[in-house]
Parts: C-alpha cells; structure tokens; sequence
C-alpha cells in the first residue's frame, strides 16, 4: 500500500510513495516508502538534516525547498528561511548585488554593488544610507585613514576630512599644527610638511560667488583696495624726457589699465559677472616697464558723461618732477 505524504496545512498531497520506493525529489528530505531495505539509514540521515538546518556552502542550497523550510548558509554564517522564492535571512539584511524580492514592510537591504542599505517600505526600497552610491567614491566628512599626528610633537590631532568622489578637498581640526608630508600629500595633494590652521583648510582653490564675509563684514565693501599686474611696456616710457610725449604715454596706459580693470574687478552684474564692486572701491596696479616697476592707483566711480555707468579712473595723487604735473604713477 502506498504512502500518502501530505503538505503541513494537511490538506494538499506532497507526494504519493509506492511500496519499496524512497521519494528523493519532492523535498530536502528522502521520504521512505513501505518495506523498503535499510530504511534507517535514509531516516537517520534525515534527522541530520534536520538538526543542522541542512547546513552547506552558498550555491548548494537545499533541494526542493518548502516555505518556511531553514537553511544554515555555511559561507555567510547565517540562518535564512524559503519564502517560496528564495533563501532570506532570520535577522539582519539581505547582502545582495541585485534587489531582494520582499513583501515585508521594514525588511533591510544591503546593496552590495552601490555600498548602501535600503530598507522596504511596502512599495520600493528607500535608501538609507550613505546618500551617495559607493561607486562614486567616499563623498561628505569623515575621519582619516589613520591617525594624522603633530609633525613636532607626534601627537595625534583630532582632524576631520571633507571628500568628494573619493578625492580629499579639506580638512577640519580643532587646532593649528604642523602636517607632515606625506599626510600633506594625501590629504592636500602637497608632497611638504604643511600649517594647518584651527578650522578649515582648504586643498583647492576658493572661488566666492556671492558676498565674501568675514565676522559679519563684506571684504568686498566700498573702500577696499584690489590689487592687479600689467604690462604697460607696449604704450611707451612714462618716465620719458620729452614731456607731452610722457603725457600721452601715461594717458594711453591708463586708458588700458582701466579696460583691463573692468574685466577682472567686474564694474557691473552681467551674465558673466555674479559680483559687482561698489563706488569708491581702490585699485592698485603694479605694472612693468621693461622690467621696471612702478605702481598706478586707480578709483571706481561713475562716468561723468554717464552717471548709470561706472569705471575705473586714474587718480592723480602724485607729483612728477620730470613731468611737473600730477600722475597716478609712484615707483617701487
């Protein structure tokens, strides 16, 4: 007579084993049929089973598996549970590289290929964290690799690095110090020992493109003097001896220097300018001659033919023997 197995809700039929058959297909388990030889064996090495979880590498999970049937995953260390799909984990996340089949609200996720955990929300997984794919590289403040020590008195500082993509751009500490090289070379692209100050010091360069504060206070407020280089030696000496030839030279300078001035020291907001200097800020001009140096002060004020215009004009502050006049020129 044969064995009728049914499921555990009693009611659907498993399997239906034949008198001396042993049923090795239909579960994990090999279900013995009436009068068959040796029949111990195959129960005693069921109950094995049973009692290891049918514990074995990953990729040699149970055969057949039943919902709700364990198995100890002997490469993860870990207990996990057939939903009809897959192998899940009891407790903790899922490890995957591909998302995880769930239908329970709360159930983690860990995202191997991006470096992130998600967690199920009855609809889609919704990340957790860190917000930005690992992919990328490590991005925001975190702390160095080892510790980053006082290069005069080997004591370790408490420093904070500021990535993005994996690239350091800052560093944060509590107090100034001495970096040595070759943290400076990690963590600031510079292969010298370097002068960390209490705060922030930044790797790269710094470009402001609203108000630049400091305490509360636009540095780039009327008054403030800007500073500039240029090469005037194409517009003719100004120091030369014929003096209406001089003046002309001076002129033609300055006209330059002031066109040039506009340019960098912007004059007006404009699609290429986010800033715009106030009335009566200073501009000091270092130019060259041939070599020879001099300095020309310049003042930003409005046109006098064009009072919605402003520009930077030449003051004539000092007195030149040579010329007998006033210029904007003083040596070095």
């Amino acid at each position: 007579m044969a064995y009728i197995i049914y499921n555990s809700d009693n009611s659907t039929i498993l399997a239906n084993i034949a008198n001396g058959d042993i049923d090795d297909s239909t579960t994990s388990l090999d279900l013995i049929g009436k009068n068959v030889d040796n029949y111990g064996q195959y129960f005693n090495n069921d109950l094995v089973k049973l009692l290891t979880n049918f514990a074995s590498p990953a990729g040699n999970e149970p055969r057949s598996p039943q919902v709700g049937q364990l198995w100890f995953n002997s490469t993860t260390k870990r207990l996990t549970v057939y939903d009809g799909t897959s192998f899940k984990p009891t407790y903790g996340a899922v490890v995957s590289g591909t998302e995880s089949i769930t239908t329970s609200t709360g159930d983690l996720w860990y995202d191997t290929i991006n470096s992130q955990l998600k967690i199920w929300n009855g609809y889609s997984y919704k990340l957790i964290g860190p917000s930005v794919s690992g992919l990328y590289g490590k991005f925001g403040i975190d702390i160095p690799n080892s510790a980053i020590r006082d290069y005069d008195t080997n004591v370790p500082k408490t420093v904070g690095i500021i990535y993005s993509y994996g690239r350091s751009m800052a560093v944060f500490n509590t107090s100034s110090f001495l970096m040595s090289a070759n943290d400076s070379a990690t963590y600031l692209g510079s292969y010298n020992t370097q002068t960390l100050v209490s705060g922030l010091t930044i790797a790269n360069n710094l470009d402001i493109r609203g108000e630049f504060l400091i305490k509360g206070e636009n540095q780039v407020s009327s008054n403030k003097i800007l500073t500039a280089s240029f090469d005037i030696s194409s517009y003719g000496d100004p120091a030369d001896p014929d003096v209406p030839t001089a003046k002309s030279n001076i002129e033609a300078g300055n006209i330059a220097i002031s066109n040039m001035l506009a340019l960098v020291y912007s004059t007006s907001t404009n699609t290429y300018f986010s800033i715009q200097f106030p009335a009566n800020s200073d501009a000091r001009v270092t130019c060259f001659y041939n070599g020879a140096a001099s300095v020309r002060r310049f003042h930003l004020v409005r046109d006098p033919l064009h009072a919605s215009i402003m520009m930077w004009r030449w003051w004539d502050l000092y007195y030149s023997t040579t010329l007998s006049s006033y210029t904007n020129i003083v040596a070095l």
